[in-house]
């Protein structure tokens, strides 16, 4: 669905829409601008995540530096699963020279993107038939360890070369349908160095995102290094361990763990994901989520029948249709 994606970049400007009978779905937004970003996400409810890598036991086996060199192929953290862009990399979270924006750590891909080694000729940036495997895309992804719609994505980003990034919604590049270079696509996207943010918030919602450098080349790699992240996801964040979904990881979770309740009975990651979340909560349901009086409850269903037709991925029914009761009576699902 996101292969005729638009994009509007964002400092003072407004949200660009595609407008159905009686609905308005915006397309991706990127910011630049941290404040106008938190600023958005503060008008769409949700429940926002701030991420900086600083929680010991969380990202232990994550922690890298040349005298104790450690990676992971994943790790989860509030929910959220943090890869590299790569399959065959790992991630890692190190001091990187101690000038992290946001405490002590910084998360980057292990190794640093493709790392082919060609042997071709790479130099041409804005050839469009520039050799795919020139490009070593250097970054990493996320999405909700649950399965949660995410809807808002960004952080601050080094490069300390002139770094070039670009944000992968479900895959497609929001970048790449812009016109001032058609041909290459991989070379759209937003300057990013120094500790830049860069974000983008999508309202429709995404399941995974990419951050993707774009500079970088065979044997010419622009190395990225990432911290203070933001993400926004919808109402209620389940927390892996919280195999009663009541919104805390407690002592009737383990009970359930015991008893084979949870997503894989029985099993040592299920006890795992108990030990490191045991205590946490989720965050409380925001008012935008609240749920609707009765006497307009006839017209939201009717709504949201409706809006299921016209477009199953919208946000405010995916969401309506988790916190509302109605729908168990209609025996449906959005």
């Amino acid at each position: 669905m996101y292969g005729n994606r638009s994009i509007t970049k964002k400092l003072l400007v407004g949200v660009t829409v595609v407008v159905l009978p009686g609905f308005a779905f915006a397309a991706p937004v990127v910011y630049t601008d941290e404040a106008l970003f938190l600023a958005e996400l503060a008008t769409i409810g949700g429940s926002t995540i701030h991420e900086s890598f600083e929680d010991g036991l969380v990202w232990a086996n994550s922690r890298n530096s040349i005298v104790s060199p450690g990676s992971a192929p994943d790790v989860i953290s509030q929910g959220i699963l943090w890869t590299s862009n790569y399959l065959l990399n790992n991630i890692a979270t190190g001091t990187v020279g101690g000038s992290a924006p946001d405490g002590s750590y910084a998360i980057y891909s292990l190794p640093h993107g493709m790392t082919t080694d060609s042997g071709l000729y790479c130099d041409s940036a804005e050839d469009p038939d520039i050799p795919s495997e020139c490009f070593q895309n250097d970054g990493l992804k996320v999405e909700s360890a649950t399965g949660a719609t995410l809807y808002a994505f960004g952080g601050r980003i080094d490069t300390a070369n002139n770094g070039k990034v670009t944000f992968l919604l479900d895959g497609v590049d929001i970048n790449g349908n812009n016109t001032d270079n058609i041909d290459n696509w991989q070379r759209e996207g937003d300057w990013a160095d120094s500790w830049a943010f860069v974000g983008v918030i999508d309202t429709t919602g995404f399941l995974t995102a990419e951050l993707r450098e774009l500079r970088g080349k065979d044997f010419q790699q622009v190395l990225m290094f990432n911290d203070d992240f933001t993400i926004q996801t919808e109402g209620v964040l389940l927390l892996p361990g919280d195999f009663d979904d009541d919104g805390d990881v407690d002592g009737s979770d383990f009970l359930r763990w015991q008893h084979g309740e949870s997503p894989t009975p029985l099993s040592s990651g299920d006890l795992a994901d108990w030990q490191t979340y045991y205590g946490a909560t989720t965050p409380p349901l925001p008012a935008s989520f609240a749920v609707p009086e009765p006497s307009g409850m006839a017209l939201l269903v009717g709504l949201a029948m409706f809006g299921a037709r016209i477009r199953s991925r919208s946000r405010f029914f995916r969401i309506f249709n988790r916190f509302v009761s109605p729908f168990d009576w209609l025996g449906e699902s959005l």
